[in-house]
């Protein structure tokens, strides 16, 4: 699929740390004022928790994935894609051992994500300081998927008879029966670069993706970007009183942040090959809001229309196309609390996994089913 929740969270949370620290209260008008306060009371938190989810039914997901698919040329998404990203959810946490808001470029800033369906948890990883460990549980995610994923139904198929692995072989076991298994992303790219094809691109992104996590100077500079933009673009105004929350709307020129974006952040192109921005320049030139909930004087919630960044070739949005009955809007909508939704330790009882003893479990699978 070209857009997942997991990277859009992501995003958002940068974005909403960049803006409360680019606000100056002498100058900034009360909105402002308020939303950046309910920002930096996230900071005074040792841990801090963000869900993601986009509220909308498949019809307007498989809608707005086949419009965003088609104006990029790849592979159209199916409709088991729309309904697995409507069925998702992704929940982050960043836990310290202080405030997050005295975190600085030297100090430890752990962070795991798990992503359910349906509410169950079926995939996730932790970054636990140098460490990081990974889990999936493959049948169900196969399942979620229609078996229609080349690789997540191998590693299900593979699972149904991790049981008969040698005990030479029992990290590789865990990681097939949905266990945590500590791993080195590094290796993994090295041996997918090895041994080529589409796992070799998977194995690089995950490894270019957690070298970003794990560096406190790329994370600073991922925020000073954003900080920067928002300062010169961004545009706050109260939005009333509803569900108990007041909101605040916030307006950007999706092109001007866009363009700047990419020159900020050109720089993490070379330092982690394998991470483009040049998607940022296909931003529509036109004004895009998003709407902040707050609750009790700190962000609780905030909600952007992914149709709204439907090109200008796509005048109608991102919704509603004749067979989908989609209505043209896509909320996607982060919430916000203290504490560790996922907790942010090391896993008890993980097994090393090295990228070899993936390969010899699969061979050995192979081996097994010829020989019956």
């Amino acid at each position: 699929m070209p857009i997942t929740r997991k990277s859009l969270a992501a995003a958002g949370c940068a974005l909403l740390i960049a803006a409360s620290a680019s606000c100056d209260t002498s100058e900034r008008a009360d909105a402002e004022t308020r939303a950046r306060r309910a920002v930096e009371k996230l900071g005074e938190w040792e841990a801090v928790s963000v869900t993601a989810r986009v509220e909308a039914p498949a019809d307007d997901v498989y809608a707005f994935l086949r419009r965003l698919g088609g104006r990029e040329g790849g592979a159209l998404p199916s409709r088991t894609d729309a309904l697995a990203l409507s069925r998702m959810e992704t929940a982050i946490t960043v836990g310290a051992d202080k405030p997050l808001k005295d975190v600085g470029e030297g100090d430890r800033l752990d962070s795991g994500t798990m992503v359910n369906f349906g509410g169950v948890d079926l995939a996730g990883y932790k970054s636990i300081g140098t460490d990081f460990y990974v889990r999936a549980d493959w049948t169900r995610l196969a399942s979620e998927l229609n078996w229609g994923h080349a690789t997540v139904t191998q590693a299900a198929e593979l699972a149904g008879s991790a049981d008969e692995l040698p005990p030479s072989l029992a990290a590789a076991r865990d990681m097939f029966q949905g266990r945590w298994v500590q791993i080195d992303p590094e290796e993994f790219d090295h041996f997918a670069r090895a041994v080529g094809g589409k796992y070799g691109e998977r194995a690089e992104r995950l490894a270019n993706s957690v070298d970003l996590l794990q560096s406190a100077r790329a994370q600073h500079h991922v925020v000073d970007s954003v900080r920067r933009a928002l300062d010169e673009h961004a545009s706050f105004r109260d939005a009333g009183r509803r569900d108990g929350a007041e909101h605040i709307t916030v307006s950007l020129p999706a092109r001007a942040v866009a363009r700047d974006l990419a020159a900020a952040l050109g720089p993490l192109e070379e330092r982690f090959d394998g991470i483009g921005f040049a998607w940022l320049e296909r931003a529509p030139d036109r004004e895009v809001t998003v709407d902040l909930a707050l609750r009790d004087g700190a962000l609780s919630g905030m909600t952007v229309d992914l149709a709204q960044f439907a090109g200008p070739e796509d005048p109608e949005g991102s919704g509603g196309s004749g067979d989908s009955g989609g209505s043209g809007k896509l909320p996607l909508t982060l919430f916000f609390a203290a504490g560790q939704a996922v907790p942010v330790e090391a896993p008890q009882g993980a097994k090393w996994l090295d990228p070899q003893d993936v390969m010899a479990a699969a061979l050995y699978g192979e081996l097994d089913a010829s020989g019956s």
